[in-house]
C-alpha cells in the first residue's frame, strides 16, 4: 500500500497537485487517528439493524412514535400487550441503550474526561453497563413502589408511559451521533447544540407526560409531586454528583 501511495505521489511530483495530495493524505491519517474504524462499523450496524426493525414492523415502530406525542395512542399500545409490540419494545430498548452509550462515549472523549481513568472500549461498557443499571433501578423501584402501595397496574402503565421516551431517543440519537462524529468545526459545534436540544426537548415531554398521566389516572398531584422529588429529580441529582466526583 505504502509503495502505490509513493508511486502515485510521484506521478504528481513536480506538479501543484502533489501538495494537495500530501495534504490529503495527512487529513486521512488525522481521521483514522481520531475516529477509528469500528465507530464506522458500530453505528452502520445499528443504523442496519433499524432498517430491518423499521422494514420488519412497520406500522408498530410509527405506532412507537406517536406514542411518544399522543397519551391515546400510548395507553392502546400498553393494553394491546401483543407479541409483536412487546418484541419491538425489547429491540427499542435495546437500541436505546446502545445509541446512548455510545453518544456519551463520543461526548466523554471530546471533553476529556474518563470516569475511573477508563478508556476505549471500556469506557464505552462502562456506559453502557451505566445506563443499563439506571434504567433496572427504576424499574425495580416503581414497581416495589406499586406493590406496597397497591398500585401495580398503574405503575406499570406510568413506566410504559416513561419508557416511551427511552425508545424516542434512541431513535433520534443515532442519526445525529453519526452526524456528529463525522463533521468538524462548525457544524460539529453545531450538531452538539442540536443534540442537546433535543435531549431536553425528550426530558420536557416525558415530565409533561407524566403530569398528563396523573391527571387521567386520578392520582393525586401531592403523590404525584413526591414521586417526581424521589425518583426522577433525586436520582439524577446523585448521578450528576457521582459523576462530578469521579471525573
Amino acid at each position: 500500500m505504502q509503495g502505490l501511495v509513493a508511486i502515485v505521489f510521484a506521478i504528481f511530483k513536480g506538479s501543484g497537485m502533489a501538495v494537495v495530495f500530501s495534504e490529503g493524505l495527512e487529513i486521512m491519517e488525522k481521521i483514522q487517528i481520531h475516529q477509528p474504524a469500528w465507530y464506522f462499523i458500530y453505528l452502520v450496524l445499528l443504523i442496519s439493524v433499524f432498517a430491518g426493525i423499521r422494514l420488519y414492523y412497520g406500522n408498530i415502530l410509527i405506532q412507537t412514535v406517536q406514542a411518544s406525542a399522543n397519551f391515546r395512542v400510548a395507553n392502546r399500545s400498553f393494553k394491546d400487550n401483543s407479541l409483536l409490540q412487546n418484541q419491538i419494545d425489547r429491540l427499542l430498548y435495546l437500541f436505546y441503550f446502545l445509541s446512548m452509550a455510545f453518544l456519551l462515549f463520543y461526548l466523554e472523549l471530546k471533553i476529556d474526561q474518563a470516569p475511573y481513568g477508563l478508556q476505549g472500549f471500556f469506557l464505552y461498557l462502562f456506559n453502557l453497563g451505566l445506563l443499563m443499571g439506571v434504567f433496572l433501578a427504576r424499574l425495580v423501584l416503581l414497581n416495589i413502589a406499586g406493590f406496597l402501595f397497591n398500585r401495580v397496574n398503574i405503575m406499570r402503565e406510568y413506566l410504559y408511559n416513561i419508557f416511551i421516551f427511552n425508545k424516542l431517543s434512541g431513535l433520534l440519537v443515532l442519526p445525529l451521533t453519526f452526524l456528529l462524529v463525522y463533521t468538524r468545526g462548525i457544524l460539529q459545534g453545531m450538531f452538539h447544540i442540536f443534540i442537546i436540544f433535543v435531549l431536553s426537548a425528550i426530558v420536557i415531554m416525558r415530565l409533561i407526560r407524566g403530569v398528563v398521566f396523573s391527571y387521567r389516572k386520578e392520582v393525586l398531584f401531592f403523590y404525584m409531586f413526591l414521586y417526581l422529588c424521589a425518583l426522577e429529580i433525586a436520582p439524577l441529582v446523585l448521578l450528576y454528583r457521582w459523576l462530578e466526583g469521579i471525573l
